[in-house]
């Protein structure tokens, strides 16, 4: 009986061990996976660090293509607005023309001028209308040397926005990883406060179970003490120890079961 419940305490206090083990290895793997994402959002973090302080030095550079192309537009509408009221002084406009003409056509039809006189200033006219069209088309768009510098004005402008945007993106995308991070690691934390617990109990359930082991190891040795030793010497025995110890002994042999704290009484005599 002693043998059997003491093979059945190793057997049960090794499951409880084999326990322990796996759920040793699975709060070290969540430990080092916590280890390694902690690690991935430092990473993030200097990442978005740098990508902010890019962002601000890029949007200094930025602000001062939006001041440069600003200041040429402004240079191309005050000439194209000067040379408008410049030229207007200069030559008539468009629909002046147009006016005279029509009127033109009328009197030469009605007959109050002659052909010659029509033809003379019919022929004016188309100059003057001429001239004023030309000159309302330089005047909508402006020198072409000033056009040029906004053209690469405006292309330097919307590159440095381009890179701006492009640092932001960069440095959002880092701080949103770093949040997905943070949300896995309290996750694992859990985990791993569950796979700590569960140590802690089978470890408990082992440590129990190897205490009964021991204590059955110790009294099979007595018992084999007992049976190995003459009659003579358990026969002298005075000693309250010696006759507990038959009387145990004298249960086994009987075919009795004991307790864990019969075993443990008699462990703790012999």
């Amino acid at each position: 009986m002693v043998e059997k419940k003491t093979n059945a305490s190793r057997e049960e206090r090794n499951r409880q061990n084999d326990e322990v083990k796996r759920w040793v290895e699975t709060r070290k793997g969540i430990q080092d996976t916590v280890r390694k994402l902690m690690d991935e959002m430092d990473r993030q973090q200097e990442i978005r660090e740098a990508e902010n302080k890019k962002v601000r030095d890029l949007k200094v550079i930025r602000e001062e293509k939006t001041k440069a192309m600003q200041a040429i537009r402004n240079e191309l509408f005050e000439h194209i607005d000067g040379n408008r009221i410049e030229q207007r002084s200069k030559t008539r406009g468009v629909a002046s023309v147009k006016k005279e003409m029509y009127e033109l056509e009328l009197k030469h039809q009605t007959g109050q001028i002659t052909d010659k006189k029509f033809n003379e200033r019919a022929q004016e006219l188309r100059r003057l209308k001429k001239e004023a069209e030309e000159h309302k088309n330089s005047d909508s768009d402006g020198p072409s040397e000033i056009r040029d510098r906004l053209k690469i004005a405006e292309a330097e402008q919307d590159s440095a926005h381009s890179d701006v945007d492009a640092a932001a993106v960069i440095a959002q995308s880092a701080h949103d990883l770093m949040h997905e991070i943070r949300t896995e690691v309290s996750r694992l934390k859990d985990e791993h406060s569950d796979a700590h617990r569960k140590v802690e109990k089978f470890r408990r359930v082992a440590d129990k179970h190897h205490k009964k082991f021991l204590v059955g190891m110790r009294c099979m040795q007595s018992i084999d003490g007992i049976l190995n030793s003459s009659t003579d010497d358990v026969g002298s025995g005075d000693d309250s120890s010696s006759v507990e110890a038959r009387d145990l002994m004298d249960l086994l042999m009987s075919g009795e079961t004991l307790g864990l704290e019969d075993l443990m009484a008699f462990q703790r005599n012999n």
